[in-house]
């Protein structure tokens, strides 16, 4: 059964293929906003408790995001798109003087930033693994880590290849040296089964924008294993300590409170929350859409996307076209077409596209590019045809 009439915005595409640049906002979502939105125009009872809403919607989100992932809601928090998140956990953490972090080559600039930074700030050694072909292969990640590294931090699918990192076996070589290994998800959560216990990952940052169906929102989700949980350090803000009698509201007003006396941090993945108020509209609108996520079933998502990518992988290999990766490419619901022509001539075709009603995206990085497609679960494979017929055309006429 077709779920478009989910996604209004549908409409204003012959075929969108990007949701590795944004997602679309599901009704679903919107309802939820809308509901929240009149609520705290109304200022219904409980719309200036922290206590109230925690209960009647932090704790839903992270329910459905336990549902998502297969794990606890205890292990889950919110964050502000994923490099905030990334952020916060990484400030979390004290790495000893002069141990490693272990990157990758491609990985988003955002990320890149960052780490930099804080390998700077914590004067780490930053080991870059380098790509092959567009690709990673776990043998250099092997190389990379030993006994000194603190972190393995990238992208558990990466943005311009699509390639779904083997986090089972990159987790294994970090945990046999001691290291941490820290997901940016953004690529992968809400498109791809993402089960971080079963994968050994420690922790992961995933933004909504995308595939968690939330642009422009600012939305993200935090897992936290219960290892890291108890390893992190996070700067206390208050609400991120645990309620001095159980709840915050009978406390407020007791004259006898030290505000400089001693609080507890909470226990779980929201001793790293902001500190201060959740951002409840942001949760509104990220629960909305992992309830639509969840309602689908990630697993019968995860098939029907990497069958539209792998469609678009298999008609570009025929056309006697590669794709970044080639027979190393699967299970993903990124594929990015490499033409043969140069970087200019490729652009033409994209902004043909574009002006046509495809969308699509035009992505590369040192010497690597291509045409990227990204099906999801609004897709169907009309649209999968449309962009090939499209492409074919174009290229037939240069």
């Amino acid at each position: 059964m077709s779920i478009k009439h989910l996604f209004p915005g549908l409409k204003n595409f012959k075929a969108y293929l990007n949701t590795a640049s944004a997602g679309f906002l599901p009704l679903t979502a919107l309802k939820r906003i809308m509901d929240f939105s009149s609520y705290l125009v109304d200022f219904k009872e409980g719309a200036d408790s922290v206590d109230f809403l925690d209960r009647e919607i932090m704790e839903k989100v992270l329910e459905e995001g336990a549902k998502l992932f297969h794990t606890s809601k205890e292990n889950l928090t919110l964050t502000i798109q994923t490099t905030e998140g990334l952020k916060r956990l990484l400030l979390s953490l004290e790495p000893r003087k002069g141990m490693n972090i272990v990157s990758f080559d491609m990985e988003f600039p955002s990320l890149a930033c960052l780490l930099k930074s804080y390998a700077k700030k914590h004067r780490l050694e930053l080991r870059i693994v380098k790509n092959r072909g567009g690709w990673y292969f776990i043998e250099d990640v092997e190389k990379a880590v030993d006994d000194s590294t603190f972190a393995v931090i990238g992208s558990s699918v990466q943005w311009i290849s699509g390639q779904r990192m083997n986090l089972k076996e990159i987790s294994k070589i970090a945990h046999e040296h001691g290291a941490w290994l820290i997901a940016d998800a953004v690529q992968h959560a809400g498109g791809l089964v993402l089960y971080p216990e079963r994968e050994g990952v420690d922790a992961f940052v995933a933004g909504g924008e995308k595939w968690l169906l939330n642009p422009s929102i600012g939305s993200g989700i935090m897992y936290i294993s219960n290892e890291l949980i108890e390893e992190a350090s996070p700067l206390a803000g208050l609400l991120n300590m645990k309620p001095p009698m159980g709840e915050w509201s009978s406390w407020w007003g007791m004259p006898e409170k030290n505000p400089w006396g001693k609080f507890e941090l909470k226990n779980d993945a929201r001793k790293l929350d902001f500190g201060g108020g959740p951002p409840y509209l942001m949760a509104t609108a990220l629960w909305g859409a992992l309830e639509l996520i969840n309602a689908l079933n990630i697993e019968k998502i995860e098939k029907h996307n990497t069958k539209l990518a792998g469609k678009i992988r298999d008609e570009a290999l025929s056309l006697g076209l590669e794709v970044i990766g080639n027979e190393n490419w699967e299970n993903s619901a990124i594929v990015t077409i490499k033409t043969g022509l140069s970087y200019e001539k490729e652009e033409e075709i994209y902004q043909q596209m574009i002006a046509e009603g495809i969308k699509v995206s035009h992505r590369g990085a040192l010497g690597h590019y291509g045409i990227r497609a990204s099906p999801h679960l609004y897709n169907e494979m009309e649209d999968v045809e449309i962009f090939l017929n499209s492409l074919v055309d174009y290229l037939s006429k240069l």
